[in-house]
C-alpha cells in the first residue's frame, strides 16, 4: 500500500465530515444516524434541550359557552327575567352586552335606564341612555320624569309627565305631576290634576289629603272640609283626621 506524503504508515483513514467509518472488510458501509440522534442534534442546534417526540393528541382550543352568542334581543329577554328574579347585576350585564352590539337598540336603552333610575344610582348614565332613544314614547317620558324628580327638577318632571299623559291617562303619573306642580307653587294646576285623580280613584288618600291642604290654603274652606271629612271617615280610628276636620271647621 502506498503511503501519501505527510501520512504515517499504518494510520487509519477517516471519511469526510468527521464521521468514523465502520470497518469490517470490503463489505463494510457507513450507517445513517438514528432518529434520536437527529432529534438531539436539532435540539442542540436550536439552543434548547432535546425533547422526546410524543404521540399525544393536540388539545383543542376552548370554544365559547354558547355559539352563536346571544342576540341583543335574547340578552334583553334574559335581562328582564333576571331582573324579575332579583338579579339586578346580572340583568345589567346582559343589557350592557346588548348595547355593545346594538348601541341604538331603544328597548335595551329604556330597560337599562329604568334599572338605573329605580336603583337611584348613576343618574348621568341614565340621562345619557334616555337622550339616545330615537323613538320617543310614554315610557321614555315617564323615565325622564322620574329622573327629573331624583334630581329635584320639578319643572322638568311636570313637563315630562304631561308628555307621557298625552299618550293616555295614567292616575299614578297624573298624581306625581300634581305633586310636582304643588312643589312648584302652581296650586291651581295641582288642584286640577288632583281632582282628576280623585274622579278615577275616590279612595286615594294622598290625592284627597293634598286637595284638603290646597283648598284650605286658598281659603276654599267648604271644599277643604269635604276632603278632611272624607279622610276622617275613611279611617275613623286615626285621630289626626278628626283633628284636621275640627281645625278647618
Amino acid at each position: 500500500m502506498k503511503v501519501r506524503a505527510g501520512e504515517q504508515p499504518g494510520a487509519r483513514l477517516e471519511p469526510p465530515g468527521g464521521i468514523p467509518a465502520t470497518h469490517g472488510g470490503s463489505n463494510s458501509r457507513m450507517r445513517p444516524p438514528s432518529l434520536a440522534a437527529v432529534v438531539l442534534v436539532s435540539g442542540l442546534a436550536l439552543g434548547g434541550p432535546a425533547r422526546a417526540l410524543t404521540s399525544a393528541p393536540l388539545v383543542p382550543a376552548p370554544v365559547p359557552e354558547t355559539w352563536p352568542p346571544p342576540s341583543p334581543g335574547d340578552n334583553l329577554t334574559c335581562a328582564r327575567a333576571m331582573r324579575a328574579e332579583g338579579d339586578v347585576a346580572g340583568a345589567r350585564l346582559r343589557l350592557e352586552h346588548a348595547l355593545a352590539v346594538a348601541p341604538a337598540y331603544d328597548d335595551a336603552r329604556l330597560e337599562l335606564a329604568d334599572l338605573l333610575v329605580s336603583d337611584g344610582a348613576e343618574l348621568d348614565r341614565a340621562a345619557e341612555l334616555l337622550a339616545g332613544v330615537r323613538a320617543r314614547n310614554a315610557r321614555a317620558d315617564l323615565l325622564s320624569a322620574r329622573l327629573a324628580e331624583l334630581r329635584a327638577d320639578d319643572a322638568s318632571a311636570a313637563a315630562a309627565y304631561a308628555r307621557a299623559l298625552e299618550a293616555g291617562d295614567d292616575p299614578d303619573a297624573r298624581l306625581r305631576r300634581a305633586l310636582a306642580l304643588d312643589r312648584l307653587g302652581r296650586s291651581a294646576e295641582a288642584i286640577e290634576e288632583l281632582e282628576r285623580v280623585k274622579a278615577v280613584r275616590p279612595d286615594d288618600a294622598i290625592a284627597r289629603g293634598r286637595l284638603a291642604v290646597l283648598y284650605e290654603g286658598a281659603g276654599r274652606f267648604r271644599k277643604a272640609e269635604a276632603e278632611y271629612r272624607a279622610l276622617a271617615e275613611a279611617r275613623p280610628e286615626r285621630a289626626q283626621g278628626w283633628e284636621d276636620l275640627a281645625r278647618c271647621c
